[in-house]
């Protein structure tokens, strides 16, 4: 793996990276979990942050991360299956 778990936790959770299954063929089983795990505590975390009622943009941005990384942990649980 060329960046660690946490460094593409992120890149997904922002936009930056987009998880398909021909850029999963490249991650060993051991990775993929790796990158789960910290995709889960990605999720938890920005589950646990508290964004005022009134605050449109904010919320819809969280609400966009969350949506990017339940999409890569669905691919990365398809990829995991295939295996």
């Amino acid at each position: 793996m060329a960046a660690p778990a946490w460094k593409i936790a992120s890149d997904i959770s922002e936009g930056y990276l987009a998880l398909n299954s021909v850029m999963l063929r490249k991650f060993e089983s051991h990775e993929l979990l790796a990158v789960a795990t910290e995709l889960d505590r990605a999720a938890r975390e920005l589950r646990g942050t508290v964004i005022a009622v009134d605050d449109v943009d904010a919320n819809q941005k969280k609400n966009r991360k969350l949506l990017r990384i339940s999409q890569a942990l669905t691919v990365i649980q398809a990829a995991r299956t295939r295996r």
